[in-house]
């Protein structure tokens, strides 16, 4: 038996009537901003309300994503990493999993990696310019995405 749906539709403000998932497809940052502060009572945080149930879900939906790049350094591996960079813009900089792929990918610019499929977790911490290009390096490297969702 799998895990349990929950299913969220805004009750109100600009996104009244929409369901979550279809929400975040048009404003990822809107719905990784109401992510984390989602958790930010320590009494929501034990007793998780229909949002936090529905948020959850679609968490889990996008780890399952499949990737459709090709990890530029051995290119015979699916990406799974980002590069944060320490200082600039972020750019197109990811690899696999591979170890190797990743220290080349670290030797080449100082930052940390992180999973793409984490991005949410991230995009709501960082200004809204930063967000919008980790979200294209996550829509780049999971061409299909939107069709989960459907």
């Amino acid at each position: 038996m799998g895990k349990q749906e929950y299913v969220y539709v805004f009750q109100a403000g600009k996104h009244k009537g929409e369901l979550l998932h279809e929400v975040f497809l048009k404003d990822p940052i809107f719905i990784a901003g109401l992510y984390q502060n989602s958790f930010s009572d320590k009494f929501a945080i034990k007793n998780k309300n229909k949002l936090q149930l529905a948020m959850e879900n679609l968490l889990q939906k996008i780890k399952e994503i499949d990737a459709t790049r090709e990890c530029p350094y051995c290119r015979r591996r699916k990406v799974e990493y980002f590069l944060f960079p320490d200082f600039g813009s972020i750019d197109n900089n990811f690899c696999c999993s591979n170890e190797v792929c990743r220290e080349e990918l670290k030797s080449a610019r100082s930052g940390d990696l992180h999973l793409i499929s984490d991005f949410m977790l991230l995009i709501s911490f960082v200004p809204k310019q930063q967000a919008q290009k980790i979200f294209s390096i996550f829509k780049r490297t999971h061409k299909h995405y939107a069709e989960v969702f459907n």
